[in-house]
């Protein structure tokens, strides 16, 4: 069966740069924000989207995303944190065929800074007309706890084959470390994330990957952050959603 497949999303730019933004850590020290690596191809969950953007500078990029109600998208906030003018999800109903669906406004985190690594990296895509033939996918109210099993979903860079088409892994979380100076995570700043330590030929995030879930037990439980230093990298981040839960439900009652 054919694989989800991103044919054109708002720019070609988007499939070119696979990434929106990186973070100044991660352009000083190699920790790339948005880093599924060794991941297989799949048609199953509808609900994990491709989000496009473009920005005021002309620049683009393409990151991965939730559907977590019919016209809202949970997505990372470093992904439209570069001004953007435009967004567009592409999503596919029955896992073949893509339908494209623009964005009608966007809000990021209000603790989030992009010079600040690892910190409620998290933003909403609110989308022009519902998602009629996807069900949502649920949020966790509680984190997982380390050694739990988790699915990686997303849209990004596999080493061999680029962005654009979804494909998803499995990984095992640990507990974060409580700091990790060289990519500029100061004491604290993980304490909102959860964490893994992909294996050197093991399946991990990457590039393109940004926004996109990791799912427990089929529920929401990270938005994928970051990772050092490449993909496989020694460490992957997700934004914990227990930990800004009460923002994305402020957001989904607010439609």
């Amino acid at each position: 069966m054919p694989v989800a497949h991103v044919r054109h999303l708002i720019i070609a730019a988007c499939a070119a740069i696979g990434i929106l933004v990186v973070t100044r850590a991660a352009a000083d020290t190699d920790a790339t924000s948005a880093r599924i690596y060794n991941g297989v191809e799949t048609t199953a969950y509808p609900a994990v989207v491709a989000v496009g953007v473009l920005n005021r500078d002309g620049s683009g990029g393409l990151c991965s995303g939730t559907l977590i109600a019919p016209t809202v998208v949970l997505t990372a906030g470093h992904c439209l944190a570069s001004d953007p003018i435009a967004a567009q999800i592409a999503i596919f109903p029955d896992g073949v065929t893509e339908v494209d669906i623009d964005a009608a406004s966007w809000a990021v985190h209000p603790n989030f800074d992009v010079d600040r690594v690892a910190v409620d990296d998290v933003a909403v895509v609110v989308l022009e007309r519902p998602v009629t033939d996807v069900a949502p996918l649920p949020l966790v109210s509680t984190a997982p706890r380390p050694r739990s099993r988790a699915a990686i979903v997303g849209f990004g860079d596999t080493g061999t084959t680029g962005v654009g088409i979804k494909r998803a892994g499995r990984v095992k979380l640990t507990r974060c470390p409580r700091a990790v100076r060289i990519v500029g995570i100061r004491p604290g700043q993980l304490d909102g994330s959860l964490c893994w330590r992909p294996k050197r030929k093991g399946q991990d995030t990457c590039h393109g990957d940004s926004g996109g879930p990791l799912l427990v037990d089929g529920v929401v439980a990270g938005v994928t952050s970051g990772g050092f230093p490449d993909c496989p990298g020694r460490l992957s981040w997700d934004t914990s959603v227990a930990a800004v839960r009460d923002w994305i439900d402020g957001v989904l009652a607010s439609q």
